[in-house]
């Protein structure tokens, strides 16, 4: 099996497919990610089930995807090279655990109380997940484009 086809047939792969992988899916999804932000940072829905399902569940989720597609793509985004970094498999690995610990301190820090303002609120509930699921369009499309044109050669 192919690097290419072991890639496609991973369950990150799927979710990613699920998530972006049409127009009509990347829509729903922002606009439940942005409707559900809004209803927290604003407190209209003050529930810390909201924050751990769109501030901590699903931004993890976009974490995971986005560093698999990443690593697992030939090293160029759009016919430009990406840093090492995000490449090899320990500092992938780094910088997404780096990313997750990111989100799980927010989450925490904005449940307990320190960070429970209106902008933290927004950047952890709608921002970043929001940011996440246009990064993954982006790169699902641009592989598609280049799956393409590899094609027709």
């Amino acid at each position: 099996m192919s690097e290419d086809n072991h890639f496609e047939n991973s369950l990150l792969y799927h979710w990613m497919g699920n998530l972006v992988g049409t127009y009509a899916a990347f829509s729903f999804n922002l606009f439940v990610t942005i409707t559900a932000g809004l209803l927290y940072s604003f407190k209209v829905f003050q529930s810390p089930f909201i924050l751990l399902i769109f501030g901590v569940i699903s931004p993890i989720i976009f974490t995971l995807c986005l560093y698999f597609f990443i690593r697992n793509i030939s090293g160029e985004i759009l016919n430009e090279p990406l840093p090492s970094a995000f490449i090899t498999r320990a500092g992938n690995r780094l910088l997404m655990s780096f990313d997750i610990f990111l989100i799980i301190g927010f989450s925490l820090l904005i449940y307990l109380g320190p960070f429970n303002f209106f902008i933290f609120r927004f950047l952890q509930t709608i921002f970043f997940p929001g940011m996440l699921l246009v990064f993954l369009r982006v790169l699902y499309v641009s592989r598609l484009i280049g799956k393409n044109d590899r094609g027709n050669d």
